[in-house]
């Protein structure tokens, strides 16, 4: 059974453990300079009020990490019969003979790929994308893989081939 995935690139998914990091280093930093204005008492605890950010940092740092691991899983698997695609809110199964055609545009100035539906629906995927913050030196290399996989099952017009599986 020939199987392949695509998946975004450990230096485009990088970005949320360090988002992480930040929020849960100003949650700590929050908690020692609460502490320092406690024994010192001045700043905004003598008005008896200081803005509690020690929790909404932990709970940045947690979504944060949630997001890590949630880009981590969205891709593409092509397999003998469908792809698979994954997304941020579940997975779905396409049959090649439901792709009329695949589409590189550009958003927010980072190349990305969509398969176009035989219905007329659009499924833009998670990966593969490339340029600005999430650079992929393999990304030409990648749709083409995906191109090269749908004319293995259509025919040049993308009339599906009858009998494929």
């Amino acid at each position: 059974m020939n199987c392949t995935t695509i998946r975004p690139t450990s230096i485009q998914t990088i970005a949320w453990p360090i988002g992480a990091a930040v929020f849960a280093g100003i949650g700590v930093l929050d908690v020692v300079s609460s502490s320092l204005v406690l024994s010192r008492e001045t700043g905004t605890m003598l008005l008896g009020f200081r803005p509690p950010i020690f929790l909404p940092a932990m709970a940045m740092a947690a979504l944060y990490l949630v997001g890590f691991r949630v880009d981590r899983r969205r891709g593409i698997t092509m397999r003998d019969g469908n792809m698979v695609v994954t997304g941020c809110f579940g997975t779905k199964s396409l049959a090649y003979e439901e792709i009329s055609h695949t589409e590189v545009f550009r958003r927010l100035g980072s190349s990305r790929l969509a398969l176009h539906l035989a219905n007329g629906r659009r499924v833009v995927l998670g990966a593969p994308r490339h340029g600005g913050l999430e650079p992929d030196a393999r990304f030409t290399e990648k749709v083409a893989a995906i191109e090269g996989e749908l004319g293995r099952h259509t025919r040049p017009g993308g009339t599906p081939i009858l009998g494929t599986s």
